[in-house]
């Protein structure tokens, strides 16, 4: 018979640089507790940006029907990107499908905080080894670097909330929420100006002078801001929560406490609606986008989204 104990190992695909360079010390705890537990495992560390995605996608054409993500959102982006993407290859129905997982040693770690994750690494490691998993959501998203589409399962932002997080992830030793609210002072000190947008869903289509939009699956981004306080991972349906007017600079402030408890939306500045596609365009090359942390454009005019209900399956509490 064929030794199929390579197939049925569960893939760990770590991030090294995740969190400024500490998620490599997790390493031996991650190896330690599978040892213990009896758990052939394949580790493989990343090496460059976007790698993940490659491993991720080799991993699940060789046959590995468990692919674990160990490291931040950035990380289990592209592991979801990468399964996603041999899935659709394949041409695996959810039932053949793999699962994936996260061990969150990242910077922000929002999905996990949304997902129900344990944060402690051999819990995380333990709920793997449950195998407990359901269906969720996940995105993708086009524009940018990505005109051919890269799938997400938290979110994405256009506007002022990317450009904090890109500051926050420029910073070399600074992590976690110290990194985004170093990172927010300073796009305070060039605010941006509205942006003139049409905002399309399958439901409507109007224009919009606005500072930020968040399309969200998860509810938090930026590692302590919730962006789509109502939002559910298996709903079918993203949370699209916006500025619906200018905020001026003396006002930001005031609006952006409110992020903290997710209590925007019970302002008149904010609002929100549901859709499965939204399409966000503007005149000019302007829109700063990510999805779950990572860059999709600096500017760029046209972004657009399309969610796929109960695509992936995801091991979490619930």
């Amino acid at each position: 018979m064929p030794d199929t104990t390579i197939q049925t190992a569960p893939v760990i695909v770590l991030n090294p640089n995740a969190a400024k360079g500490r998620a490599l010390s997790q390493r031996v705890t991650i190896e330690s507790f599978f040892s213990k537990a009896n758990i052939p495992i394949r580790m493989m560390l990343t090496e460059r940006p976007t790698e993940a995605v490659e491993l991720a996608y080799e991993a699940v054409i060789a046959g590995h029907r468990t692919i674990i993500a160990a490291g931040g959102d950035g990380t289990m982006n592209e592991v979801v990107d990468g399964v996603i993407r041999a899935i659709r290859s394949l041409g695996l129905d959810m039932e053949d499908a793999p699962k994936v997982g996260l061990i969150p040693i990242g910077r922000g770690n929002d999905f996990a905080w949304f997902a129900g994750i344990p944060k402690d690494v051999e819990e995380a490691c333990r709920l793997i080894v449950s195998g407990t998993f359901s269906l969720i959501d996940y995105g993708e998203v086009f524009g940018g670097r990505f005109p051919e589409g890269r799938c997400f399962v938290n979110g994405v932002g256009i506007g002022f909330e990317p450009m904090v997080n890109f500051v926050a992830s420029d910073f070399k030793k600074l992590s976690g929420m110290p990194s985004y609210i170093l990172g927010f002072l300073k796009v305070m000190l060039h605010y941006p100006q509205p942006m003139h947008v049409k905002i399309e869903s399958e439901e409507k289509s109007f224009f919009c002078d606005t500072q930020q939009i968040s399309l969200c699956n998860g509810r938090r981004m930026g590692s302590t801001f919730i962006m789509g306080p109502y939002a559910e991972l298996d709903d079918g349906l993203l949370d699209v929560v916006y500025a619906n007017r200018p905020i001026r600079g003396r006002e930001i402030l005031r609006y952006a406490v409110r992020f903290f408890s997710g209590s925007q939306l019970k302002t008149d500045r904010f609002s929100l609606f549901r859709a499965r596609k939204v399409t966000i365009t503007t005149e000019e090359e302007i829109l700063s986008c990510h999805a779950d942390g990572e860059e999709v454009s600096r500017g760029c005019s046209k972004v657009s989204v399309t969610l796929f209900p109960a695509g992936l399956k995801c091991i979490r509490n619930f």
